[in-house]
């Protein structure tokens, strides 16, 4: 084993994740725990938060190893700076050399030197449930790095937005995929900036916003974005077509109306806004009596685990039983929001997991249910763009 430096953010550390109980997010209870550990300074709250992220981002695996050895690993595969931080951890200097690798050759490293195998399968849970075509080497390696921060330009607003931007020297860079996807600097204050204020742009995951680019709104057509939460993909598929008699429901009334301060700072007036249970055959049935759309989109509640980079520590609670009561929702969901697509409409069905159990499994049991054509199917992968993965689907209801 290589030389471990058993710091006193080590000791921190652990405490803070001895604590943790899973029942909220992790970054909440951090910063309930900062609140209540008040003579911890910005620079060690910030290192602390880098230990505890790393620790989740490993899983299970090194068990077989002491907690300060494990988090040391932890923190080799996650960290990518030569600073202060990492000179006062890594003694050994083949670590501290080799930390801007990626995180698939740092482990390559491990093993060669120091005869430590990381194995994917200990670092992700229910390895053998995730997609087939997704490279799962690279997609579990990627997850040890930290995700880029994403930003969508709404299409009427981009010389604004770009001229802003250079104006104010922000540094930012196109991705080949669209010129309206931006990456910005983690630290650019991006709520409270000019450009967000007026609506030129939109905080969305390069991966949400590939996603929505396979929509095809034509004009006047009626659509249901039927699992809303605050709005992204509505607000994506409304810049694309201005035409189109938009309404959306979530489950969630608080959510909604998070949605609609997006919709308003975006001066999007002309929609309608529901609460409504999708799971629950009588709300269903009840709102398919309303209208039929021409369209509709499911990005349905699943267990995330496409971007559990953002949210390590959902790796250490999913079960096998939640993942099968995720599915039985979605099926359920998904089957309810037939009857209110007419004939000839669309389905457009997603999901941020990349579990097999909640995509195409689901896709084809409703094909096999129902009169459905399925047209396309695919994961949208976040590796080399270090963005969320996820999963899609279109089907045309005969």
């Amino acid at each position: 084993m290589f030389v471990v430096s058993n710091n006193f953010l080590f000791t921190i550390a652990l405490d803070c994740l001895q604590g943790y109980n899973f029942l909220e997010p992790f970054a909440l209870y951090l910063k309930k725990y900062f609140q209540a550990n008040p003579k911890l300074g910005s620079r060690d709250r910030r290192n602390i938060r880098q230990l505890c992220y790393a620790w989740f981002r490993l899983g299970n695996a090194g068990k077989q190893y002491s907690n300060v050895e494990r988090m040391t690993l932890a923190l080799f595969l996650s960290y990518q700076q030569i600073d202060g931080f990492s000179e006062r951890i890594f003694k050994d200097e083949k670590l501290l050399s080799s930390l801007a690798l990626h995180p698939k050759l740092k482990s390559d490293l491990l093993h060669e030197f120091y005869a430590i195998d990381i194995k994917p399968s200990d670092v992700f849970p229910f390895w053998d449930l995730i997609e087939s075509e997704l490279p799962l080497d690279d997609f579990v390696f990627d997850g040890f790095l930290r995700r880029n921060l994403w930003i969508r330009i709404n299409r009427k607003f981009e010389k604004q937005t770009l001229t802003f931007f250079e104006t104010n020297k922000i540094d930012f860079k196109f991705h080949l995929s669209s010129n309206l996807s931006i990456q910005l600097p983690d630290d650019f204050d991006v709520m409270n900036s000019e450009s967000f204020l007026k609506g030129w742009i939109e905080i969305q995951d390069l991966s949400s916003q590939k996603l929505g680019s396979y929509y095809d709104p034509q004009l006047n057509e009626k659509w249901l974005d039927a699992c809303a939460a605050s709005g992204g993909k509505s607000l994506q598929l409304l810049d694309r077509q201005t035409t189109i008699d938009l309404t959306v429901t979530d489950i969630r009334e608080s959510i909604l109306t998070n949605l609609q301060l997006r919709f308003k700072r975006n001066n999007i007036k002309h929609y309608q806004s529901k609460v409504v249970d999708w799971s629950d055959p009588n709300s269903a049935i009840s709102q398919s009596q309303l209208e039929l759309f021409d369209a509709i989109i499911a990005d349905v509640p699943c267990t995330g685990s496409g971007t559990w980079a953002r949210t390590p520590e959902q790796k250490l609670s999913i079960t096998k039983e939640k993942i099968n009561q995720f599915s039985d929702l979605q099926y359920a969901i998904t089957s309810n929001l037939l009857g209110a697509l007419k004939k000839g409409g669309v389905l457009y069905y997603s999901t941020c997991s990349v579990y097999q159990n909640e995509n195409l499994d689901v896709v084809n049991k409703l094909v096999n249910n129902y009169s459905l054509d399925l047209v396309e199917q695919r994961i949208i992968s976040g590796i080399d763009s270090q963005a969320d993965t996820m999963y899609f689907a279109k089907l045309i209801k005969r």
